[in-house]
């Protein structure tokens, strides 16, 4: 079998390229806005799910901690020594727990944009709706 070079300007690509270039600006902000909504969701669930496996592998494969504070290197400070491996253990966690609230906030943005295109073409053929109503009351001469 012989290996075949694909670009990005494949035929789909293409077609999609030529329908988003002579769509009407309407439909082209919203389709950016729902682009951006679900990359800003994947991007929010990556930022979630990457500390829960952090800490995960680092629990379950006993995996060395980084050291933020420095560990002494002397016998006679036992209590020190284990203080400064729970410091490290406690700023390792609450990283991780800013990246998944930081992550929380970009899918909530995500997903507030793609919830908010979906109204808005809801409202849209509402209004539509509306629309052909009263002309149609108006041809048939109710009000």
């Amino acid at each position: 079998m012989v290996w075949q070079y694909r670009s990005i300007f494949s035929k789909p690509f293409i077609i999609w390229l030529t329908t988003f270039i002579f769509m009407k600006p309407q439909e082209k902000a919203w389709k950016i806005e729902k682009i951006a909504g679900y990359l800003l969701l994947a991007v929010g669930l990556v930022f979630i799910i990457l500390p829960a496996c952090l800490a995960l592998w680092i629990f379950l494969n006993g995996a060395q901690v980084p050291q933020l504070v420095p560990v002494p290197a002397t016998q006679e400070a036992e209590f020190t020594k284990a203080m400064a491996t729970f410091s490290n253990v406690c700023l390792i966690f609450f990283i991780f727990i800013v990246m998944v609230w930081a992550g929380s906030i970009v899918s909530t943005r995500g997903v507030t944009l793609v919830k908010d295109v979906k109204l808005k073409l809801v409202k849209k053929s509402l209004d539509e709706a509306t629309d052909a109503i009263k002309q149609e009351r108006k041809r048939k001469g109710l009000t």
